[in-house]
């Protein structure tokens, strides 16, 4: 079992998986006959240099301080369109407010959230592909993706001596 904190471990060159995930942006936008607008592809840019989960409040600071002149509607329109075209996950982590991360080569992960601090921490542990086997096998399913959300908070060092 790995832990990776909340900055993802990717595998492949950013550079090369914004040029991927431009060509994947490109083409949904084209096939739903939808603007290719520079500010769309800024937002995507911003989200695939982002190394952990954010918000669209977060997001939009983000790009206000470097500049960037986008609404919070165009944020969110936006990342409807990356959720639609699989580029972007959203999360809920048992806050009222999503959280989203790039997902573009991005390793299957799960998480481990801190009630106490907000902290969200991505580990991998093989053992779940391996239930996820055998829940396929057992039920005759292919199992196309999944989501493992764990709350937590630290143990109380006091009841751990006694």
């Amino acid at each position: 079992m790995t832990a990776k904190g909340s900055k993802p471990n990717n595998a492949v060159n950013s550079g090369t998986i914004l040029e991927r995930a431009n060509e994947i942006f490109d083409a949904h936008l084209g096939m739903n006959k939808l603007r290719r607008t520079p500010e769309r592809f800024a937002i995507l840019k911003e989200v695939y240099e982002c190394n952990h989960h954010f918000d669209i409040e977060s997001l939009y600071k983000s790009m206000k301080s470097k500049k960037y002149r986008v609404s919070r509607a165009t944020l969110y329109n936006t990342i409807d369109l990356l959720l639609e075209c699989d580029l972007v996950r959203k999360h809920r982590f048992g806050e009222q407010q999503a959280r989203y991360e790039k997902s573009l080569h991005h390793k299957q992960h799960d998480h481990i959230i801190r009630t106490d601090t907000g902290e969200v921490i991505e580990f991998c542990d093989p053992r779940i592909q391996s239930i996820k086997a055998t829940l396929e096998e057992i039920f005759d399913l292919d199992i196309s993706h999944h989501s493992l959300y764990f709350y937590a908070t630290p143990k109380d060092k006091k009841t751990e001596n006694v």
